[in-house]
């Protein structure tokens, strides 16, 4: 049996609202596995580092992530998957150190692990658009 129009439209509807949403929440994930992608620290006998992943000596730094009050380093897998449209979504690293790590100082260079994976954002959404068209 063919559906009303009005029954087509919801369905489109529905399935816009999903697509919405998982393209939300996958690109926001992308965003936070790649800025929780951890690297040896140089105070740990890293000889160097690469840009965009957050520097680990002694865990505190990767610890000290808060989403929307959520503290530890998955916190944001429990939030991203309970997230609603139009819901806003706070990520902080709490660490004392972490500003400095990510923008860097007079003596040491910024790491960017927010930053840099941030402006990814776009490329993100664009690659998880193409999977539910």
């Amino acid at each position: 049996m063919t559906k009303t129009f009005k029954a087509q439209i919801e369905d489109f509807k529905n399935k816009s609202v999903r697509d919405m949403l998982y393209v939300a929440t996958a690109s926001i994930q992308d965003v936070m596995e790649g800025a929780m992608t951890p690297q040896l620290g140089v105070t740990k006998g890293a000889s160097g580092f690469e840009e965009g992943k957050i520097p680990v000596a002694e865990a505190d730094l990767i610890n000290s992530l808060t989403t929307n009050g959520i503290i530890g380093a998955e916190s944001y897998v429990t939030v991203i998957s309970g997230m609603k449209l139009g819901d806003t979504i706070r990520f902080a690293w709490t660490a004392e150190h972490a500003l400095p790590m990510e923008v860097g100082t007079s003596t040491i260079e910024g790491r960017h692990y927010v930053g840099k994976n941030a402006a990814k954002f776009p490329q993100f959404v664009g690659q998880r658009s193409r999977e539910v068209r």
